[in-house]
């Protein structure tokens, strides 16, 4: 699938299209049911012309299934959330799973445990009707996914984010909530059946910050969202001298 705006930014890693679907693509990379793996990767390697597909049973990690939209796998999988994302708990390390590395001081992302419930409390949750979520890279795609997820730098990121409000005049288009890795998917998939769906930042999670460049960030949008600012390319900023000066350096 072609894009204008894709075109015109030049990413150094391409966007990744992220379908809701029936159909399983063949010679798609996927977890091994009960073995953990991460999402965000999986992404990174989607966004370096990979396919991958997850279903319920191969979503990875907890943390990943909630992002990638299978409900609360948290609760599912009794997962110890609030201790990882703060404190910790010493006592929990002795289940022997790799992940229970970090649960002895807590990855500190939150003061106390009673916090990430708070955290938890707002996490908007989702469960799709279709049995899988693809990862492609938008170039190899035929049909509309249901999301578009780009890498880009601080440039790149400054040009979409202004141009998610050209066609709008609204202040706010785009939000940066806190998550995993892979959590801007569950985010954006909240906003595909929004009137006026808004863009979400993300890739802050400094736990997988390690497997992409240090200057890219991601921004996942509804379809519909990047349908429209695809159309409107040819009129926006990505056409003035100003973004010339800053394009290529």
């Amino acid at each position: 699938m072609q894009s204008k705006l894709v075109d015109m930014l030049d990413f150094t890693l391409e966007p990744v299209a992220i379908s809701f679907t029936n159909v399983r693509p063949e010679d798609a990379r996927q977890f091994e049911e009960g073995k953990r793996g991460c999402v965000g990767s999986m992404l990174v390697a989607a966004a370096k012309g990979a396919t991958a597909v997850f279903d319920e049973k191969t979503y990875g990690c907890p943390g990943g299934g909630a992002g990638l939209c299978f409900g609360d796998t948290f609760a599912k999988r009794n997962h110890p959330i609030e201790c990882l994302l703060s404190t910790g708990d010493e006592a929990l390390t002795a289940r022997g799973e790799v992940f229970m590395r970090s649960l002895g001081r807590g990855e500190r992302f939150f003061a106390t445990p009673e916090l990430v419930s708070r955290w938890r409390a707002q996490f908007p949750f989702s469960e799709f009707p279709q049995k899988y979520v693809v990862f492609a890279p938008l170039s190899k795609v035929e049909e509309e996914p249901d999301l578009v997820c780009v890498f880009a730098n601080p440039d790149q990121l400054s040009a979409l984010v202004i141009h998610a409000g050209f066609s709008r005049g609204d202040a706010i288009n785009v939000l940066a909530p806190f998550g995993a890795a892979c959590h801007s998917i569950v985010y954006a998939y909240r906003e595909i059946k929004a009137e006026r769906p808004q863009a979400i930042m993300g890739f802050f999670d400094i736990s997988q910050r390690g497997s992409i460049p240090k200057d890219l960030l991601t921004l996942t949008l509804p379809w519909q969202l990047f349908k429209e600012m695809d159309s409107t390319v040819d009129e926006s900023c990505l056409t003035t001298e100003v973004w010339e000066q800053i394009a290529h350096r």
